[in-house]
Protein backbone atom coordinates (compact mmCIF):
# COMPACT_ATOMS: atom_id res chain seq x y z
CA UNK A 1 0.00 0.00 0.00
CA UNK A 2 2.81 2.73 0.50
CA UNK A 3 4.56 1.77 -2.47
CA UNK A 4 0.77 2.52 -4.59
CA UNK A 5 0.60 5.90 -2.16
CA UNK A 6 4.01 6.79 -3.29
CA UNK A 7 3.49 5.85 -7.13
CA UNK A 8 -0.10 7.58 -6.72
CA UNK A 9 2.01 11.02 -5.72
CA UNK A 10 4.25 10.97 -8.21
CA UNK A 11 1.72 10.42 -10.76
CA UNK A 12 -0.09 13.80 -9.08
CA UNK A 13 3.18 15.35 -9.53
CA UNK A 14 4.24 14.28 -13.06
CA UNK A 15 0.80 15.12 -14.64
CA UNK A 16 -0.05 17.94 -12.92
CA UNK A 17 3.70 19.66 -13.78
CA UNK A 18 3.16 18.01 -17.68
CA UNK A 19 -0.13 20.24 -17.48
CA UNK A 20 2.32 23.54 -16.92
CA UNK A 21 4.89 23.02 -19.16
CA UNK A 22 2.98 22.30 -21.82
CA UNK A 23 0.80 25.43 -20.99
CA UNK A 24 3.98 27.40 -20.99
CA UNK A 25 5.23 25.81 -24.29
CA UNK A 26 1.70 26.64 -26.06
CA UNK A 27 1.48 29.81 -24.47
CA UNK A 28 5.04 31.37 -25.05
CA UNK A 29 6.33 29.46 -27.88
CA UNK A 30 8.93 27.30 -25.65
CA UNK A 31 9.82 24.01 -27.36
CA UNK A 32 11.91 23.02 -24.39
CA UNK A 33 9.25 23.38 -22.08
CA UNK A 34 7.39 20.73 -24.59
CA UNK A 35 10.18 18.52 -24.67
CA UNK A 36 10.22 18.09 -20.70
CA UNK A 37 6.30 18.20 -20.37
CA UNK A 38 6.51 15.08 -22.34
CA UNK A 39 9.43 13.49 -20.41
CA UNK A 40 6.95 14.36 -17.52
CA UNK A 41 4.17 13.11 -19.18
CA UNK A 42 6.05 9.44 -19.94
CA UNK A 43 7.24 9.53 -15.87
CA UNK A 44 3.37 9.95 -14.95
CA UNK A 45 2.46 7.15 -16.94
CA UNK A 46 5.08 4.93 -15.77
CA UNK A 47 3.64 5.55 -12.19
CA UNK A 48 0.36 5.17 -13.10
CA UNK A 49 0.92 1.63 -13.81
CA UNK A 50 2.85 1.23 -11.10
CA UNK A 51 0.22 2.52 -8.79
CA UNK A 52 -2.41 -0.15 -11.05
CA UNK A 53 0.24 -2.47 -10.51
CA UNK A 54 0.57 -2.28 -7.04
CA UNK A 55 -3.21 -2.33 -6.29
CA UNK A 56 -3.48 -5.59 -8.59
CA UNK A 57 -0.96 -7.15 -6.12
CA UNK A 58 -2.52 -6.11 -3.17
CA UNK A 59 -6.37 -6.94 -4.29
CA UNK A 60 -5.42 -10.02 -6.65
CA UNK A 61 -8.21 -8.79 -9.42
CA UNK A 62 -8.09 -5.46 -11.67
CA UNK A 63 -8.74 -2.09 -10.31
CA UNK A 64 -12.26 -1.95 -11.73
CA UNK A 65 -14.14 -1.88 -8.47
CA UNK A 66 -15.00 2.04 -7.21
CA UNK A 67 -14.45 5.19 -8.35
CA UNK A 68 -11.07 5.73 -6.90
CA UNK A 69 -9.93 2.88 -9.12
CA UNK A 70 -11.43 3.26 -12.56
CA UNK A 71 -10.25 7.16 -12.18
CA UNK A 72 -7.09 5.65 -12.23
CA UNK A 73 -7.45 3.39 -15.38
CA UNK A 74 -8.94 6.48 -17.03
CA UNK A 75 -6.27 8.69 -16.33
CA UNK A 76 -3.52 6.12 -17.30
CA UNK A 77 -5.76 5.17 -20.60
CA UNK A 78 -5.85 8.85 -21.50
CA UNK A 79 -2.35 9.35 -21.03
CA UNK A 80 -1.09 6.06 -22.93
CA UNK A 81 -3.89 7.13 -25.61
CA UNK A 82 -2.19 10.58 -25.69
CA UNK A 83 1.58 9.16 -25.79
CA UNK A 84 1.05 6.63 -28.63
CA UNK A 85 -1.20 9.66 -30.89
CA UNK A 86 2.26 11.91 -30.25
CA UNK A 87 4.26 9.31 -31.65
CA UNK A 88 2.38 9.11 -34.62
CA UNK A 89 1.70 12.83 -35.39
CA UNK A 90 2.62 16.33 -32.67
CA UNK A 91 -0.15 18.42 -32.55
CA UNK A 92 0.59 21.38 -30.61
CA UNK A 93 -1.55 22.17 -27.39
CA UNK A 94 -3.45 18.69 -27.52
CA UNK A 95 -0.83 17.64 -24.58
CA UNK A 96 -2.19 20.71 -22.49
CA UNK A 97 -5.81 19.42 -22.20
CA UNK A 98 -4.52 15.72 -21.96
CA UNK A 99 -2.10 16.11 -19.01
CA UNK A 100 -4.84 18.45 -17.16
CA UNK A 101 -7.56 15.97 -17.59
CA UNK A 102 -5.36 13.41 -16.83
CA UNK A 103 -4.16 15.86 -13.65
CA UNK A 104 -7.90 16.78 -12.90
CA UNK A 105 -8.84 12.96 -12.36
CA UNK A 106 -5.99 11.90 -9.89
CA UNK A 107 -6.90 15.04 -8.07
CA UNK A 108 -10.43 14.28 -8.06
CA UNK A 109 -9.71 10.20 -6.73
CA UNK A 110 -7.71 11.61 -4.22
CA UNK A 111 -10.00 12.35 -2.06
CA UNK A 112 -11.88 9.29 -2.47
CA UNK A 113 -11.45 6.30 -0.40
CA UNK A 114 -8.36 3.81 -1.08
CA UNK A 115 -9.25 1.49 0.73
CA UNK A 116 -9.28 -2.83 -0.38
CA UNK A 117 -11.77 -5.47 0.17
CA UNK A 118 -13.55 -8.01 -1.01
CA UNK A 119 -15.92 -7.17 -4.29
CA UNK A 120 -19.59 -7.16 -3.35
CA UNK A 121 -21.57 -9.84 -4.91
CA UNK A 122 -23.05 -7.27 -7.88
CA UNK A 123 -19.25 -7.05 -8.79
CA UNK A 124 -18.34 -10.02 -9.19
CA UNK A 125 -18.66 -11.23 -12.83
CA UNK A 126 -16.59 -10.58 -15.59
CA UNK A 127 -18.57 -8.82 -17.83
CA UNK A 128 -17.76 -6.28 -15.11
CA UNK A 129 -14.12 -6.12 -16.55
CA UNK A 130 -15.77 -5.98 -20.26
CA UNK A 131 -17.75 -3.15 -19.03
CA UNK A 132 -14.81 -0.51 -17.48
CA UNK A 133 -12.32 -1.52 -19.71
CA UNK A 134 -14.93 -0.41 -23.24
CA UNK A 135 -15.64 2.36 -20.72
CA UNK A 136 -11.73 3.06 -20.63
CA UNK A 137 -11.42 3.53 -23.92
CA UNK A 138 -14.52 5.34 -24.99
CA UNK A 139 -13.55 8.09 -22.46
CA UNK A 140 -9.91 8.50 -23.37
CA UNK A 141 -10.95 8.55 -27.07
CA UNK A 142 -13.56 11.41 -26.31
CA UNK A 143 -11.12 12.99 -24.10
CA UNK A 144 -8.66 13.76 -27.14
CA UNK A 145 -11.78 14.55 -29.29
CA UNK A 146 -12.27 17.34 -26.77
CA UNK A 147 -9.02 18.69 -26.94
CA UNK A 148 -8.94 18.61 -30.97
CA UNK A 149 -12.22 20.19 -30.80
CA UNK A 150 -11.26 23.30 -28.47
CA UNK A 151 -7.64 23.52 -30.37
CA UNK A 152 -10.00 23.95 -33.32
CA UNK A 153 -12.30 26.64 -32.01
CA UNK A 154 -9.00 28.38 -31.12
CA UNK A 155 -7.86 28.09 -34.63
CA UNK A 156 -10.74 29.10 -36.32
CA UNK A 157 -11.56 31.76 -33.93
CA UNK A 158 -10.64 35.91 -34.59
CA UNK A 159 -9.50 36.46 -30.91
CA UNK A 160 -7.16 38.80 -30.49
CA UNK A 161 -6.08 37.22 -27.11
CA UNK A 162 -5.35 33.81 -28.83
CA UNK A 163 -3.45 35.44 -32.29
CA UNK A 164 -0.12 34.34 -31.37
CA UNK A 165 -1.22 30.80 -30.36
CA UNK A 166 -3.34 30.23 -33.78
CA UNK A 167 -0.07 30.77 -35.80
CA UNK A 168 1.39 27.41 -33.53
CA UNK A 169 -1.66 25.46 -33.81
CA UNK A 170 -1.69 22.92 -36.98
CA UNK A 171 -3.99 22.97 -40.04
CA UNK A 172 -7.80 23.34 -39.25
CA UNK A 173 -8.64 20.61 -41.41
CA UNK A 174 -5.98 18.35 -39.21
CA UNK A 175 -7.55 19.12 -36.23
CA UNK A 176 -11.49 18.81 -37.72
CA UNK A 177 -9.77 15.49 -38.85
CA UNK A 178 -8.33 14.18 -35.46
CA UNK A 179 -11.93 15.06 -33.69
CA UNK A 180 -13.30 12.73 -36.12
CA UNK A 181 -11.30 10.52 -35.53
CA UNK A 182 -11.17 10.05 -32.36
CA UNK A 183 -15.02 10.44 -32.15
CA UNK A 184 -14.91 6.81 -34.42
CA UNK A 185 -12.87 5.28 -32.22
CA UNK A 186 -14.68 5.88 -29.27
CA UNK A 187 -18.49 5.40 -30.11
CA UNK A 188 -18.22 1.58 -30.62
CA UNK A 189 -16.68 1.04 -27.33
CA UNK A 190 -19.14 3.17 -26.08
CA UNK A 191 -21.53 0.82 -27.89
CA UNK A 192 -19.52 -2.07 -26.12
CA UNK A 193 -20.18 -0.52 -22.99
CA UNK A 194 -23.93 0.31 -22.96
CA UNK A 195 -24.49 -3.49 -24.20
CA UNK A 196 -21.41 -5.17 -21.97
CA UNK A 197 -23.37 -3.14 -19.14
CA UNK A 198 -26.38 -4.49 -20.09
CA UNK A 199 -25.71 -8.44 -19.50
CA UNK A 200 -23.68 -7.58 -16.27
CA UNK A 201 -26.75 -5.74 -15.10
CA UNK A 202 -28.85 -8.86 -15.87
CA UNK A 203 -26.07 -11.24 -14.19
CA UNK A 204 -26.34 -8.69 -10.90
CA UNK A 205 -29.83 -7.27 -10.59
CA UNK A 206 -31.85 -9.42 -13.24
CA UNK A 207 -32.67 -6.61 -15.60
CA UNK A 208 -30.58 -5.75 -19.15
CA UNK A 209 -32.04 -2.03 -18.31
CA UNK A 210 -33.65 -0.43 -15.32
CA UNK A 211 -33.08 3.25 -16.37
CA UNK A 212 -30.68 3.81 -14.03
CA UNK A 213 -29.02 7.47 -14.10
CA UNK A 214 -25.83 6.02 -15.00
CA UNK A 215 -27.71 3.62 -17.95
CA UNK A 216 -29.52 6.67 -18.53
CA UNK A 217 -26.56 8.64 -19.22
CA UNK A 218 -24.86 6.61 -20.60
CA UNK A 219 -26.98 6.26 -23.41
CA UNK A 220 -26.70 10.42 -23.39
CA UNK A 221 -23.64 10.35 -24.23
CA UNK A 222 -23.74 7.69 -26.82
CA UNK A 223 -26.63 9.69 -28.93
CA UNK A 224 -24.87 13.17 -28.33
CA UNK A 225 -22.13 11.06 -30.28
CA UNK A 226 -24.16 9.31 -32.73
CA UNK A 227 -25.67 13.03 -33.60
CA UNK A 228 -22.22 13.73 -34.60
CA UNK A 229 -21.18 11.30 -36.21
CA UNK A 230 -24.86 11.56 -38.43
CA UNK A 231 -24.21 15.56 -38.73
CA UNK A 232 -21.12 14.68 -40.24
CA UNK A 233 -21.94 12.31 -42.91
CA UNK A 234 -25.36 12.93 -43.48
CA UNK A 235 -25.81 17.20 -42.80
CA UNK A 236 -21.88 17.47 -43.87
CA UNK A 237 -21.16 19.01 -40.54
CA UNK A 238 -17.51 20.43 -40.58
CA UNK A 239 -15.45 22.96 -38.51
CA UNK A 240 -17.18 24.89 -35.80
CA UNK A 241 -20.68 22.97 -35.69
CA UNK A 242 -18.86 19.63 -35.39
CA UNK A 243 -16.40 20.89 -32.44
CA UNK A 244 -19.20 22.23 -30.21
CA UNK A 245 -20.56 19.24 -30.66
CA UNK A 246 -17.74 17.30 -29.58
CA UNK A 247 -16.79 19.49 -26.79
CA UNK A 248 -20.61 19.18 -25.64
CA UNK A 249 -20.30 15.35 -26.17
CA UNK A 250 -17.13 15.65 -23.23
CA UNK A 251 -19.19 17.64 -21.11
CA UNK A 252 -21.98 14.89 -20.87
CA UNK A 253 -18.80 12.16 -20.51
CA UNK A 254 -17.65 14.04 -17.24
CA UNK A 255 -21.03 14.29 -16.02
CA UNK A 256 -21.63 10.78 -16.47
CA UNK A 257 -18.35 10.12 -14.67
CA UNK A 258 -18.48 12.57 -12.03
CA UNK A 259 -21.55 14.01 -11.41
CA UNK A 260 -24.24 11.15 -11.61
CA UNK A 261 -22.00 9.64 -9.26
CA UNK A 262 -22.10 12.39 -6.60
CA UNK A 263 -25.53 13.46 -7.43
CA UNK A 264 -28.00 11.01 -8.36
CA UNK A 265 -28.34 7.69 -6.38
CA UNK A 266 -28.54 4.45 -8.28
CA UNK A 267 -27.19 0.80 -8.78
CA UNK A 268 -23.59 2.28 -10.27
CA UNK A 269 -23.09 4.17 -6.40
CA UNK A 270 -19.90 2.65 -6.01
CA UNK A 271 -17.27 5.15 -4.67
Amino acid sequence: MEFEMLAFKVTFGAYLGAAVLYLADFWTDRPAAARWATALAWLGLLSNTAALGARIAVTGRLPLANLYEYGLCFAWGLMLGYLLLQLKIRVRGLGVFAALIGFLVIALISMLPWETGALMPALRSSWLTYHVLTAIVAYSAFALSFAGAVLYLIASGDSPLFAGLRRRLPDREVLDRLVYQAVVIGLPFQTLLIVTGAIWAQYAWGAYWSWDPKETWSLITWLVYAAYVHARFMLGWRGRPAAYLAVAGFIVVMFTFVGVTFLMSGQHSYV
